[in-house]
């Protein structure tokens, strides 16, 4: 066919239309039911929408094609409009329809001491992840808690999710749970898969808190030893870990939300804030203030909008901008019980009694009183259990603020312990103080019985004012390595609680530095600065910040902690310190390798070197032979190599040089650098800071861009709880250790002097500056002699006069 020719053309025209026009007349036979009908809830009847004009309905006896009819409410027809025109309900927020769960999915979750867990791996408890426990080591044991409503039918069982590592030994591994004290059901522990949920029957829970133990026993399939005990755990999932109630057993009051908001934090650690983006921001702090206060650092504060993707599954409040001051509970959409706080302007209602006041799960530290012999049992340990080939015990206390000796004054551990006669040779116990190992203690020999009392005495130097710690870790190799750990019958160790640690007393002085008014910060005067009040991420990072520290002692309301990020510089007073914008971006912001789209160009120096050609074989990268050209070198003289000497003896690699700047750095506690000098190549996530002098209780911190807040609250509360931050500024590295810039400044002495305490003052003075204290002793002896000088050479004057 040839498209130039017109008949065919027309003739394919003709055959299309008349295809179209016979589609068009055909009935549609894909549908034979009557039309679906999609209703609104609240409707009473089904009238059906008159269809706009030009549209022919077809109806269920007429044609077979589907049609969406709205049901409406009683009257006439939205297309028959009447004389009245319609009025659209106003949608009001958080007041809808309430939706009801279905089925049991209300799961009060266990709870654990999360607040005193470590987040890293240990042998023992820990919480690698947030709501999943750990269990480390051929044996380990935790205590839960689980709180039921007095309302509610008592549940008959509890749910388990477990899961255990592959290299626990398939059928010996062993679960014992006791519930407020009742005898030990055993659950043989699940293999290596995904969490797992087991039932245990149980008729001993009662209305309010009850204790759950649980032990395991996981011995390793193949290996045995020190590195094996970190190969064997369980892990317990504590959000679908619980008791199981029906969707409407816990009621929207008080009771109810207190049980739901202990759900909650057991779930994800945290208590959700709900406002709108334009919130008064003295409504948000004075009602997160009693949010936290409430929370009493067992979980978070997470201020979120109303419009999050995600919806809190047991408990949150929201704070709501209304015509009247009230407050009520209600269930959610999601099945959360919300207390709902309404306000009025700027005033809030009285919340007193609204929030549970939860028991802080993190003890205050134990006090030691200098002087005194203290037993292990007033820190509140009792007698100390090791049964894992590697096994570590940390013992909190603390000393007084005003505590501190620099010199070598000793401290003494009074040492009551046993071991196993049977342990493996080259089994060891390190006794460490502040990490740092004092004793090491040999345990394969004489074993069997508790041994005499040992005298384990260390420099008090390596105690700090504040919080301390005296752990036992124990090492025992397999025996053999390369197969399963025999079942056994004894104890490994055992550290009696009637040992004693008694630490010697000091004067009362301090270390200049930001440990003194960290001590007294409060949450509540975690804040940020007035220009950034209404930046409401900035201020939700600052209130999940203030939630994570613990309340002072003794609370200062003068200190407060500016809350800023990284682009909020310019208010931060640097000039007074010296230091640059730039210096703190580099500071808090990663390095930027130069890759290979790097537009720098190369220095002469990084130019690269000319390939190797075909005749000329690449050169290597060592040298063995100094050549024939060295040898015919004549040997220098005695003149040239003393000149040698002196020369590389005073730079920077020579000994003198290095002896020097030993010296240098010897002779004061401290850093000589200066601020901007010791900034110079650091990395880090946040800086804390104290910039204007003038200002000492004005505390700074500054964020990097992308920074966990949760990290940042775990060491900022941890280096305020260890008065370690003796300097002006620190740094928090990756890693989650703190770098701390310390200027050059002596101790102060706040009390008067005393003949008592000369010595351990001079003594702290001496070790603080040795160069200076040298000198002192010089100038000393130096006045010293002056009289008796000045008596000798007038007494010989007055002889040799005629």
């Amino acid at each position: 066919m040839s498209l130039h020719s017109p008949r065919p053309m027309l003739r394919w025209l003709a055959c299309g239309a008349l295809g179209l026009s016979v589609l068009a007349a055909a009935p549609v036979l894909a549908q034979d039911t009557a039309p679906p009908i999609i209703s609104l809830p609240g409707a009473s009847g089904a009238t059906p929408l008159a269809p706009p004009s030009g549209i022919i309905p077809v109806g269920p006896g007429g044609g077979d094609s589907p049609m969406i009819q709205l049901q409406s409410a009683a009257g006439p027809p939205v297309g028959e409009a009447p004389g009245e025109p319609l009025v659209v309900a106003p949608v009001e927020r958080d007041r809808t329809l309430e939706m009801e769960p279905q089925g049991q999915d209300w799961l009060l979750p266990l709870v654990a001491p999360t607040a005193i867990l470590p987040q890293e791996v240990r042998i023992g408890e820990s919480l690698p992840a947030p709501g999943i426990l750990r269990l480390t080591g051929e044996t380990a044991s935790t205590r839960l808690r689980l709180d039921l409503p007095a309302s509610v039918v008592t549940p008959s069982e509890l749910r388990l999710a477990l899961r255990s590592g592959v290299d626990v030994l398939t059928g010996s591994g062993l679960l014992q749970a006791s519930v407020n004290g009742a005898d030990p059901v055993e659950i043989p522990l699940p293999g290596a898969s995904d969490f797992t949920t087991v039932s245990l029957p149980s008729t001993d829970l009662v209305a309010g808190a009850n204790t759950i133990a649980l032990s395991v026993r996981q011995p390793h399939r193949i290996f045995c030893g020190p590195e094996a005990s970190f190969d064997v755990w369980t892990e317990i999932d504590l959000a679908s870990s619980g008791a199981a109630l029906t969707a409407t057993a816990l009621r929207p009051d008080a009771e109810g939300f207190a049980h739901a908001v202990r759900a909650q934090l057991a779930r994800s650690g945290s208590l959700d804030l709900l406002v709108e983006p334009t919130v008064d921001s003295a409504v948000l702090r004075e009602a997160s203030g009693v949010m936290i206060a409430s929370l009493a650092a067992v979980g978070r504060l997470a201020v979120n909008s109303f419009y999050g993707l995600q919806a809190p599954q047991y408990a949150a409040v929201a704070l709501v901008a209304s015509d009247r001051s009230g407050l009520s509970y209600r269930r959610g959409a999601s099945g959360a019980i919300v207390l709902q706080v309404e306000y009025q302007g700027d005033a809030l209602p009285d919340l007193t009694g609204a929030l549970p006041m939860l028991d802080a799960v993190r003890p205050p530290t134990a006090r030691i009183q200098p002087g005194q012999a203290t037993p292990l049992s007033e820190l509140g340990v009792a007698d100390i259990l090791g049964n894992t080939h590697y096994f570590r015990r940390d013992i909190p206390f603390s000393l007084p603020d005003d505590w501190l000796l620099l010199a070598n004054q000793k401290a003494r551990l009074t040492l009551r312990y046993g071991f196993s006669r049977s342990l493996a040779e080259g089994a060891i116990l390190l006794v460490k103080v502040n990490e740092q190992t004092v004793r090491l203690l040999p345990l394969d020999r004489d074993g069997g019985e508790i041994l005499p009392p040992l005298a384990v005495g260390f420099n008090a130097s390596l105690l700090n004012p504040g919080r301390n710690i005296l752990s036992f870790e124990m090492m025992v190799p397999g025996a053999p390595p390369d197969e399963a750990c025999p079942i056994r019958t004894t104890d490994m160790l055992v550290v009696l609680a009637e040992s004693t640690l008694q630490i010697p007393p000091s004067p009362s002085m301090t270390l200049p530095g930001l440990a003194a008014p960290f001590s007294g910060l409060t949450p509540a005067r975690v804040t940020v600065p007035a220009e950034l009040t209404s930046d409401v991420e900035l201020q939700a990072q600052a209130l999940r910040l203030a939630s994570g520290l613990s309340e002072p002692l003794v609370p200062n309301p003068a200190v407060s902690l500016n809350v800023i990020r990284l682009g909020d510089l310019r208010l931060v007073p640097l000039d007074d310190a010296g230091v640059t914008q730039r210096q703190v971006q580099d500071l808090l912001l990663p390095a930027r390798a130069l890759g290979a789209g790097s537009a720098e160009p190369a220095t002469p120096d990084q130019a690269p070197a000319p390939a190797a050609t075909a005749t000329e074989p690449a050169a290597r990268g060592f040298r063995l032979d100094e050549g024939p050209e060295a040898a015919a070198q004549a040997a220098p003289g005695l003149l040239s190599r003393f000149g040698t000497w002196i020369g590389s003896a005073f730079t920077a690699q020579g000994r003198l040089w290095r002896d020097a700047t030993e010296f240098r750095q010897t002779a004061f506690l401290g850093s000589q650098l200066s601020l901007p000098d010791w900034m110079d190549g650091r990395r880090g996530d946040a800086l804390l800071w104290r910039p204007d002098p003038a200002q000492p209780e004005a505390l700074w911190l500054i964020l990097s861009p992308q920074v966990a807040v949760d990290s940042v609250a775990d060491r900022l509360d941890r280096l305020i709880a260890n008065r370690t931050a003796i300097g002006e500024a620190a740094v928090l590295r990756p890693d989650g250790t703190w770098d701390i810039w310390t200027p050059i400044r002596p101790p102060v002495l706040r009390e008067r002097l005393a003949g008592a305490d000369l010595r351990a003052i001079l003594g702290n003075y001496a070790s603080w500056s040795p160069l200076l204290f040298t000198l002192a002793l010089l100038g000393l002896a130096l006045l010293s002699a002056l009289p008796a000088l000045i008596y000798i050479l007038a007494t010989r004057e007055w002889k040799d006069r005629p």
